[in-house]
């Protein structure tokens, strides 16, 4: 049997209020959650957050929120990449205060990396205000390793919009991120 159907029934069950269905997810989905917290991890390597502490700390703000009312596994996915991408924003945010307290030359060097992620989120904030599809489908790109048919799911969406918009989204973003010329 195909798991994705088998993670849609499970999360069928969940939301229906059956506790045991969702404690039988997280073994299903680990893998998954694995690998979304390692590319986001790779792709903000200032970040000194372990994947494993990234995926527990993902699943504890999903078991906290009880927003276990998603449609499929992509919904699911959408939901913890967006997660993991606010924990690991927070995790920069806390390591440049710190480094503002004391810096060294160790913290000086990592700060350009922390200021890199904290610009993608500030540009993907603004993106946000003006086109909030756009800005999701920039985030579950970036952060939900989703593909564009993924995210046309997840998103109510044709996959060619997906691909119109990443286009859109990807443009502004390079534009907020890339220095003044």
């Amino acid at each position: 049997m195909n798991a994705e159907p088998r993670i849609t029934e499970v999360l069928s069950q969940a939301a229906g209020g059956d506790a045991a269905a969702f404690a039988t997810l997280i073994p299903k989905i680990y893998a998954t959650l694995q690998r979304l917290a390692h590319r986001q991890r790779v792709h903000e390597a200032a970040h000194t957050l372990e994947t494993t502490a990234l995926v527990h700390e993902a699943y504890l703000k999903l078991v906290a929120s009880d927003a276990l009312a998603f449609a499929d596994r992509n919904h699911l996915y959408a939901y913890m990449s967006q997660v993991m991408r606010h924990l690991l924003i927070d995790h920069a945010r806390k390591k440049k205060a710190q480094k503002r307290q004391a810096p060294d030359r160790a913290t000086t060097e990592a700060a350009a990396d922390i200021i890199d992620v904290l610009a993608i989120d500030e540009a993907l904030t603004r993106l946000a205000a003006t086109a909030p599809r756009l800005a999701r489908v920039a985030e579950l790109r970036l952060f939900g390793d989703l593909s564009a048919p993924e995210i046309a799911v997840a998103l109510g969406v044709t996959a060619r919009t997906v691909e119109r918009d990443w286009l859109k989204a990807r443009t502004f973003l390079s534009a907020c991120l890339l220095p003044d010329i």
